[in-house]
């Protein structure tokens, strides 16, 4: 990833904003979409045939009451880029959660967009060089940034989430209770793995606090290794996320079809390179795909119009499967055919032992009240 050039890029990106007087998420909206070829151009997006506009694919959320800027990548981009590769460019995987003030100043610079392994080209043939893998926690991250003498939180998609608002609660507590100094973050990002009742997803820590999974230099552009990330949780007092004492990424990919972990969600792999891979657990996994999410309860969250809202309360992880379902989902009703084709290719989705009459309803209602209306 070159991270320099993305950065500058996105530099450029919010002064244009910044220029135009866009301070609200409705106006960047309709602002995008009519930059969009600018817009293509700073993200380096190939737009091929059937892939999404780019407008569609940023969003943009701005802080109440200071001049900064977050950038996240949309549900949408979720839902068909696996489709396209390529439409993640360097650009687009910063946005995740990248936080400008309005000069373009970096604030704040989390991970960018990494993949589960063999879900994507780079992470299908790994690199031979030197790794770290480190616990990956089953909570909501957290990005810590330093701004006008003070410490902020957020999460990756909004500065005032549910999340973002307890985070800093907690931020404010810690903080105060260990003494931290303002002048220690000065120019670097912390990413925390925020341990909360109201932050579970599926694994009871039965615990609170923050978990220090990574950092870096908003200057230098670092990426914090294990090792340097140690020494900053030691002096924040901070537990940071434990390293796997294993050798071989072919020993830890046989670990994660242990199915009598449980209480486990995975390991995040830090190549020397950077390039960062996850491995989840197979007991994990099942835990996502078996709990409510299935193509009806999509079906009928699209058709009632509180899809968006219902998938802004999942974790990240969860909404991986979520998006590639929507996905599949938006494929089947944007093919050629009648009405009758369209249901009959969601009724298809599931496989022939979980379809029934229930399912065929939904599909049918679905696409009469949703599907056609839009069609027209």
């Amino acid at each position: 990833m070159d991270k320099v050039m993305a950065i500058d890029n996105l530099r450029q990106f919010v002064r244009l904003i910044a220029d135009a007087g866009i301070k609200n998420t409705t106006d960047y909206r309709a602002w995008a979409k009519e930059h969009r070829e600018q817009m293509a151009e700073l993200f380096l997006y190939p737009a091929a045939p059937g892939m999404p506009p780019v407008n569609s694919l940023v969003s943009a959320a701005f802080h109440s009451q200071l001049p900064l800027i977050l950038f996240n990548y949309t549900q949408l981009a979720h839902n068909t880029l696996h489709e396209f590769p390529d439409g993640w460019t360097d650009v687009l995987r910063l946005c995740r959660g990248i936080v400008f003030d309005f000069s373009g100043k970096l604030c704040a610079l989390p991970f960018p967009k990494f993949f589960n392994f063999g879900e994507h080209p780079e992470t299908r043939d790994l690199p031979d060089e030197p790794f770290e893998a480190t616990v990956k926690h089953d909570g909501h991250l957290g990005i810590i940034f330093p701004y006008a003498q003070r410490l902020i939180l957020t999460t990756r998609g909004y500065f005032d989430s549910r999340t973002s608002v307890l985070g800093n609660q907690m931020l404010a507590e810690l903080s105060a209770k260990n003494n931290w100094q303002y002048e220690w973050f000065d120019g670097r990002t912390l990413l925390v793995e925020i341990i909360h009742p109201e932050t579970k997803v599926y694994l009871d820590y039965q615990q609170s606090g923050f978990i220090a999974i990574g950092g870096s230099d908003c200057d230098t552009l670092m990426d914090y290794p294990h090792s340097v990330l140690k020494i900053s949780a030691e002096k924040l007092q901070l537990p940071i996320a434990d390293i796997w004492q294993g050798n071989y990424l072919a020993d830890l990919a046989e670990l994660m079809k242990d199915r009598s972990v449980t209480n486990q969600e995975g390991y995040v792999v830090r190549f020397q390179s950077g390039l960062r891979v996850k491995f989840k657990f197979e007991s994990y996994i099942g835990k996502m795909v078996a709990d409510k999410l299935s193509y009806s309860y999509l079906l009928n969250r699209l058709a009632s119009g509180n899809a968006e809202r219902m998938l802004s309360t999942l974790s990240e992880e969860i909404l991986d499967t979520a998006h590639k379902m929507l996905g599949r989902i938006l494929l089947a009703v944007a093919a050629p055919g009648t009405l009758k084709d369209k249901w009959r290719r969601l009724y298809a989705l599931v496989p022939e032992e979980e379809r029934s009459s229930y399912f065929e309803s939904v599909c049918r209602d679905f696409v009469k009240g949703f599907v056609a209306p839009s069609a027209k």
